[in-house]
């Protein structure tokens, strides 16, 4: 009985055994795999991670620019409000806003018919001027020819003295109306001429090649005062602008200067123009001079128009054919890094012109190459994972 239960104690011992290896049979081989492989911390340190960065291929653009930037509303060169010297009612207008006009086209016609019927009656007194002043022309003749006779035949004792002397009277006379009727004549065509005066004060035309800016609405039949603006024409052909400028800015401005515009009545484009006046005084309550400046409207299609708020670029520096790359990817003592083949490679380059956005290369970096942009703590030498 006794061997009986030395034999049960140790197989229950045996089974413990056996438990406890099963259970430290992982734990075993983890202390093996750990022994036998590097920590996740030295992989780090000998392999270090690649930087993720941003890269902007270097550009050339076909210009750049830099100068004083101001704002101004667009006129056009030259434009006239047309007023009528008589009153009287609109009889026609044959234009309207927006209508392109030539020098001497009619604008707007008042009612003349007054005008018109005396001008007829002027016709008639010059008409009848004529006719007298050629009675009295032909009477001069006559009497020219009877004076002439009665002095052959005084010569050739046919005539006497006192017979030539009447002969001579009478020319006189005909000589003094004939006179007469040409001052008639004279003062008559004048009166006509004053006539067709008055009377094309009720035909208004253009005094200019243009545009009809406005038309204040009128139509057949409004009453015309001498106070009632009848259209208002203005040569598009060339646009101005005035913008107004401190002390300090109108320093930077010279008669002559280009200038660029741009503005949203015509985004993604820009016209050229140039600085055409400069006040030459200092308007004392602004501290400001007037600058103006022009522009040809031809190369814009006619886009530019009377009223069009725009910005004018007066331009100071101006390079083309430029190489450019972001301001951010421009370090200090005029470095860049580029990335090659996954490193980051430091270059020394020469600037030019410096904007808020880009910086002008002059030398050191050739077009296309893969600039870094950002990234100011890269180092020459970094390996670099470019971000898509």
């Amino acid at each position: 009985m006794r061997k009986n239960r030395r034999n049960k104690f140790f197989s229950m011992k045996g089974l413990v055994m056996i438990l406890l290896a099963l259970l430290l049979l992982p734990a075993l081989s983890l202390l093996r795999s750990t022994a036998s492989e590097p920590s996740l911390e030295v992989i780090e340190e000998e392999n270090p991670s690649a930087v993720r960065i941003t890269i902007v291929e270097a550009e050339r653009r076909p210009v750049i620019r830099a100068g004083l930037t101001s704002s101004a509303t667009l006129e056009a060169k030259e434009s006239v409000v047309l007023y009528a010297k008589v009153s009287g009612r609109l009889q026609e207008m044959p234009v309207s806003q927006g209508d392109i006009v030539k020098q001497g086209a009619v604008v707007a016609v008042i009612d003349h018919r007054d005008q018109d019927a005396q001008e007829k009656a002027l016709e008639a007194q010059v008409n009848a001027a004529k006719a007298a002043a050629e009675q009295a022309r032909a009477q001069l003749e006559s009497a020219t020819k009877e004076k002439e006779r009665y002095e052959r035949l005084l010569k050739e004792s046919y005539s006497t003295q006192q017979e030539l002397d009447n002969r001579v009277t009478t020319y006189q006379s005909a000589k003094a109306a004939y006179n007469q009727s040409l001052a008639t004549v004279k003062q008559q065509e004048a009166n006509l001429s004053a006539q067709k005066v008055a009377k094309s004060e009720y035909i208004l035309l253009s005094p200019m090649d243009g545009v009809v800016l406005k038309d204040f609405s009128l139509v057949p039949g409004t009453m015309i005062s001498t106070s009632t603006s009848i259209a208002e024409i203005g040569d598009m052909r060339t646009m101005k602008g005035i913008v107004q400028l401190s002390e300090l800015q109108a320093n930077k401005v010279s008669k002559g200067m280009k200038t660029i515009i741009t503005g949203d009545g015509f985004p993604g484009l820009e016209f050229e123009g140039e600085v055409s006046r400069i006040s030459p005084y200092v308007d004392t309550s602004t501290r400001t001079l007037q600058v103006e400046f022009m522009t040809d409207n031809n190369p814009s299609g006619g886009r530019l128009k009377p009223g069009m708020f725009v910005s004018v670029l007066f331009v100071e520096v101006e390079s083309h054919d430029t190489l450019v790359v972001p301001s951010n990817a421009l370090r200090d003592d005029n470095r860049v890094l580029v990335e090659n083949d996954g490193v980051a490679k430091e270059k020394t380059v020469e600037t030019g012109l410096i904007f808020s956005d880009i910086v002008q290369i002059i030398s050191g970096l050739e077009e296309g190459e893969r600039v870094i942009a950002g990234g100011k703590s890269l180092k020459d030498g970094d390996r670099v994972i470019v971000e898509k």
